[in-house]
């Protein structure tokens, strides 16, 4: 009675091991989707919708420890994430029967539709996996900002413009200065030199007249 007891247990194991598997791998009629990876910028949301089912299943793994949110229903998974990080995300979709269907992606980002995935499938079980990096979106200046850099960059050529300007007034008054004052000093001296030719000529006449009284008187 104990041998059949063992017989009948390593049957049963052996079954559930090494048939069963393949019994199931038989029964199913798998449909697996790998998508390439892709780089979402911040908020990312994922949807993926499908024929009406209560047997649906997310997986979500990440390379850090960011949150994420994912919803799902019957007709939907959604997933959202607003982290920087990198998700692998692993979906699974079960029917009892096979079912004839689209299977419609859609990726966002930054609030906005990026792109649009679609495949058909005649499967009662559906394999997504999916890998998408979120990442920062790029910040570009608005008008307004636009307009207060440019009234900024005029303000200080201007500034710049009026202190080259005020420099030169001051080298100018500098040099006009340094001018005058040697004009005067030019003056001055030719007016020394002129009264200095006149009284040089004075004493020649005057030194010529005593010489010719001299030479008269004797």
């Amino acid at each position: 009675m104990r041998r059949v007891f063992i017989r009948a247990t390593l049957m049963f194991s052996f079954f559930f091991l090494v048939l069963a598997p393949n019994v199931m791998a038989q029964y199913w009629q798998v449909a697996r989707f790998r998508l390439p990876s892709y780089e979402l910028y911040a908020p990312a949301q994922i949807i993926i919708s499908f024929v009406y089912t209560n047997n649906v299943s997310v997986n979500v793994r990440t390379l850090g420890t960011s949150l994420y949110k994912v919803t799902t229903s019957p007709v939907q998974i959604i997933f959202e994430a607003d982290a920087f990080d990198v998700y692998f995300i692993d979906a699974v979709i079960a029917y009892s029967i096979p079912v004839n269907q689209t299977i419609i992606i859609g990726l966002y980002e930054g609030g906005r539709a990026t792109k649009g995935i679609e495949f058909d499938t005649s499967a009662d079980r559906i394999e997504i996996s999916i890998k998408v990096s979120v990442v920062e979106a790029p910040r570009y200046p608005t008008a307004e900002e636009i307009a207060n850099a440019m009234w900024s960059w005029l303000q200080s050529q201007l500034s710049e413009f009026m202190g080259r300007q005020e420099n030169l007034v001051e080298g100018i008054g500098k040099t006009s200065l340094t001018v005058g004052v040697l004009g005067a000093i030019s003056f001055a001296v030719c007016c020394v030199l002129i009264l200095a030719v006149f009284y040089i000529y004075r004493r020649v006449a005057e030194l010529n007249e005593w010489r010719l009284h001299m030479v008269e008187g004797s």
